[in-house]
């Protein structure tokens, strides 16, 4: 792996300056192509605008310091300058497979070759390699820079006696650091290879979670727990009769989704979901609230939801008999906005359901985000998607890990406190945005609520 400044080694390399200029032409094509599309098709491709120096430019930047490291790695000369434009054109190849799939796979109009297998995971493999390359050559590069300070501070401190000489580098500690650059630069690429088998990889995650005052009456109750299903592209109709096939199997007494059941996506391309839903099976039903992917057109995905079996909780609650016991189940709808916080909006929604009764709730929130600002004791458990469970990241058990949104402070996985309330979030089913998961599995979360009188 190459730093920042060996770029400039390929000014000389033919093959390097064609690279380059296709980089920057498929930057240009992509802001134009947001320009157009927001213009005159759907006001959503505007984010193509912000998606570009986002994730696209870096994705270029991790091409071009990529195909360096190769050149300087192998020597530019004759004999290797075919091989040079033959990667080139191979990676052009792959950048348009991976734009097309990008530019269609929310539209509901799929090209059929862009999807056959062994291709349908191209781009998202192709993306994801070169975003996991960038960010190593971030850190490598922060790294260098940090040993630069701490060889300047040394240096520094020294110098006046005498002292400081720098060690000259032996031939076998740069070749060991050459084998150990290809090592590093080729993780990324089986990272993201893993990442196919793992994305879809559904399994059931049975879970035991004691709450303070959960009834005795209803202690050893059964609850599935889905969500961000996100139907569309790869998540199709198989998939879908495969988490329902699990579900059953696990026997819950009621289903509860929290949300981002679709993509934002046009056409006829829910279809599977619906029938999927009606297959599931629970003596006291499903229940749903809406995320951000599901305000398209809520009214007609509430309908359609209906129709399969799904009650929907727009800023609602209900009240279930089970076994003469009852049970609160309510929902709320995503709050859009900065962050998606507004404590006054969630304490009226709340207050509108009337004074708390001494009957137990569930509570249905798409957005962990907001637990912190519900009002105190509004239920006893709050259940919640959104964050795939981290997405990417490396899990440390069933309800820990390491990853991206956990270190920016977002709750992303497992079981949370505060007071005498807990929240539960789900690694989900499906996914979003990145392109794949990595390293995070989806789960079909199974909750036995416990009673603390349980004896």
């Amino acid at each position: 792996m190459t730093s920042a400044s060996e770029l400039t080694h390929a000014v000389h390399s033919l093959a390097y300056r064609w690279l380059r200029s296709w980089q920057l032409g498929l930057n240009l094509f992509l802001l134009l192509a947001a320009f157009v599309l927001g213009t005159f098709v759907f006001r959503r491709a505007f984010f193509l605008l912000v998606l570009v120096p986002v994730a696209f430019v870096p994705f270029s930047y991790a091409r071009l310091r990529f195909h360096t490291y190769l050149e300087r790695l192998l020597g530019v000369h004759t004999r290797t300058a075919s091989l040079f434009f033959l990667l080139v054109w191979l990676g052009v190849l792959l950048d348009c497979v991976m734009v097309a799939q990008l530019l269609t796979a929310r539209s509901g109009s799929d090209i059929p070759i862009l999807y056959w297998a062994g291709i349908s995971w191209v781009g998202a493999i192709w993306f994801s390699a070169h975003g996991l390359l960038f960010l190593g050559y971030m850190l490598i590069d922060f790294g260098r820079l940090s040993r630069r300070v701490v060889r300047w501070a040394w240096r520094y401190k020294w110098s006046r006696d005498g002292g400081f000489s720098a060690a000259p580098v032996s031939p076998e500690r740069r070749q060991f650091l050459q084998h150990l650059g290809v090592l590093g630069a080729g993780t990324p690429f089986f990272f993201s290879l893993a990442g196919v088998k793992l994305s879809y990889d559904f399994r059931v995650e049975e879970r035991e979670i004691v709450l303070p005052h959960w009834p005795q009456g209803l202690d050893g109750l059964r609850v599935a727990h889905l969500s961000d299903i996100h139907v569309g592209g790869a998540m199709n109709r198989a998939r879908l009769l495969r988490i329902v096939a699990l579900t059953n199997a696990a026997r819950p007494d009621l289903v509860v989704h929290t949300g981002d059941f679709l993509t934002h996506r046009s056409g006829s391309f829910d279809t599977p979901l619906y029938e999927a839903l009606a297959r599931i099976s629970a003596p006291y039903g499903q229940w749903a609230c809406l995320g951000n992917h599901d305000f398209d057109d809520p009214e007609q995905l509430v309908h359609r939801l209906s129709r399969a079996g799904v009650t929907t909780l727009r800023n609602a609650l209900v009240t279930l008999s089970i076994d003469d016991h009852l049970l609160e189940v309510a929902g709320i709808d995503f709050l859009f906005g900065p962050f998606g916080i507004d404590k006054r909006h969630y304490a009226d929604i709340v207050r509108s359901w009337g004074p708390r009764k001494p009957v137990p709730r569930l509570l249905l929130n798409h957005d962990p985000r907001a637990f912190s600002t519900l009002p105190r004791q509004c239920a006893d458990l709050v259940l919640s998607g959104h964050t795939h469970g981290g997405h990417v990241g490396i899990q440390l058990g069933r309800d820990h890990a390491l990853t991206v949104v956990g270190l920016c402070g977002i709750p992303d996985q497992g079981i949370f406190r505060r007071g005498d309330m807990r929240m539960f979030i789900t690694r989900c089913v499906g996914f979003y945005g990145y392109p794949m998961r990595l390293g995070i599995p989806p789960e079909i979360a199974l909750l036995t609520l416990r009673s603390p009188l349980n004896p």
